[in-house]
């Protein structure tokens, strides 16, 4: 079972938290009274091995549009810099 703890005591006993990821428990972050954070161990000393770079050469493409400005995401944050003026 899940250990849980309200955003509020998370943030006071963070290290004690981490310390019981480590062993091997799942902890939930609370936010009035729902789940809104979840952590655990998930690698321990480079379980995943060494990176080594061009070991995807060939397996994978990206489009030469990578990186095009997209206008919907930057009307989006255009109006979130306007609401944010607008206070």
């Amino acid at each position: 079972m899940p250990y849980q703890y309200s955003l509020r005591d998370a943030k006071a006993r963070l290290s004690e938290l981490l310390d019981l990821a480590a062993a091997g428990n799942v902890v939930e972050i609370t936010r009035q009274g729902a789940i809104r954070g979840r952590f655990n161990v998930v690698t321990v000393d480079g379980a995943f091995g060494q990176r080594r770079p061009g070991a995807l050469k060939g397996r994978i493409a990206v489009p030469d549009t990578f990186d095009d400005e997209d206008p919907d995401i930057i009307a989006d944050f255009e109006d979130l810099r306007s609401r944010a003026d607008s206070r």
